[in-house]
């Protein structure tokens, strides 16, 4: 990783390009038209807003920094070929550092989980997460790490997880409203409205796109069974990849076709059920056995593309993988929805009840909240160190 005590301790223009030597003896390039592009003055970027002020067709066809040298500050000047000047910061400068462990310490981080995590929940307290910033930052953290975390203390009261909902971001209505009951109902349109056991899966996978953050409140819990199951859909990609690239590399780039329909609605999205990013990190699970519709592809792959389908939705019910919990009255389950993979054991609707509500977010909303909070406050060296964090599992019933 990135070193981020190091400096910027010269700068040159070699053939053409300007080169930073960081104290610590690494070398970083800088691509004249990128570094000109994030000019920071005020003929370039609106002085409030920070937004460009200039179209990117505006700059010279034939650009080159003239002269590039540190003043005070070490803050980096260049006087560029058409007569234009640009300063960059110190501080500018070490968060683009555009060298590969500055690179790769940008990335997302993110902790895979079993089902051993019972031991250390994600837990927060929500009304002190809605009134101390620190307990709010330090259970955003942890949400963003693992793809869930839970809520305990949320008022029982009908219609309150769309007001969760509202604080961490915005409720994103949708077919089924602004929020939506689970429980057993006659003549369901969902599964989910029946009193059976549901495999793990992602919501909504036949939307484009699919719901970032899903919450589900539990208002009443007497009935027998119906304990959640949570697998973290990340941690089962990556068993898949180490134990057949080839199986992975088809559900990396084949789409399945997802499918929702009622009286009222028809919805479709094709995805492949994993999704990664440019240097191949997994960014993104699809897995609902129930909405998948058929698979729009070539004969030959189809054989191969269902064996790999097969073999990740028996990794994903290796129990060792499942987190295993009973959500009580006042906890509030929030889950990445295109990671944490939920389900739920079968009930018995007719010796108690049980009632959950839930509401779908957009998970931009809840990362910019975490950014935003990360401006004014530093976390202890430990997050666990926080009372929102090492609160013992206690505040969940975990299975065994």
């Amino acid at each position: 990783m990135q070193n981020l005590n190091s400096e910027v301790r010269s700068a040159a223009i070699i053939n053409g390009v300007i080169q930073l030597t960081w104290t610590l003896g690494q070398v970083s390039a800088l691509g004249t038209y990128w570094l000109r592009d994030n000019c920071p003055c005020s003929l370039c970027r609106h002085p409030g807003n920070g937004q460009k002020l200039y179209e990117i067709v505006d700059l010279p066809r034939e650009l080159s920094p003239r002269e590039a040298f540190l003043a005070e500050n070490q803050t980096l000047k260049v006087v560029w070929s058409d007569g234009h000047r640009s300063a960059y910061t110190q501080d500018w400068l070490i968060a683009h550092n555009l060298c590969e462990q500055a690179r790769a310490a940008r990335r997302p981080q993110v902790q895979l989980w079993r089902g051993e995590i019972a031991g250390n929940l994600p837990v927060g307290d929500w009304p002190a997460v809605v009134t101390d910033p620190v307990a709010e930052l330090a259970w955003l953290e942890r949400f963003s790490v693992l793809g869930f975390g839970l809520l305990k203390n949320v008022p029982t009261e009908p219609g309150t997880v769309a007001d969760v909902g509202d604080r961490l971001g915005f409720v994103r209505v949708t077919n089924y409203g602004r929020l939506f009951d689970v429980k057993s109902v006659p003549n369901p349109t969902n599964l989910a409205y029946t009193a059976v056991g549901l495999g793990v899966h992602s919501d909504n996978p036949y939307r484009h796109p699919s719901p970032g953050v899903q919450l589900l409140h539990c208002l009443e819990s007497e009935a027998p069974g119906g304990d959640t199951l949570l697998v973290d859909g990340f941690a089962a990609a990556e068993i898949l990849r180490q134990e057949d690239t080839v199986a992975f590399e088809l559900l990396t780039t084949v789409p399945m076709t997802f499918h929702y329909a009622d009286a009222q609605t028809d919805l479709f999205a094709q995805q492949t059920l994993i999704s990664v990013d440019h240097v191949g990190a997994v960014t993104g699970v699809h897995f609902n056995n129930r909405s998948a519709d058929w698979l729009d592809a070539p004969a030959e792959v189809t054989e191969d593309w269902y064996a790999a389908y097969i073999q990740f939705g028996r990794i994903l019910k290796r129990p060792e993988l499942e987190l295993v919990f009973r959500l009580e009255p006042g906890q509030c389950l929030v889950m990445q929805n295109d990671r944490t993979l939920h389900g739920r054991t079968a009930f018995d609707p007719n010796l108690g009840r049980r009632h959950l509500q839930g509401c779908y977010i957009d998970r931009d909303a809840m990362e910019s909240r975490r950014t935003v909070l990360r401006r004014s406050i530093t976390l202890p060296n430990h997050l666990s160190s926080h009372p929102a964090l090492s609160e013992p599992a206690r505040a969940m019933s975990v299975a065994a």
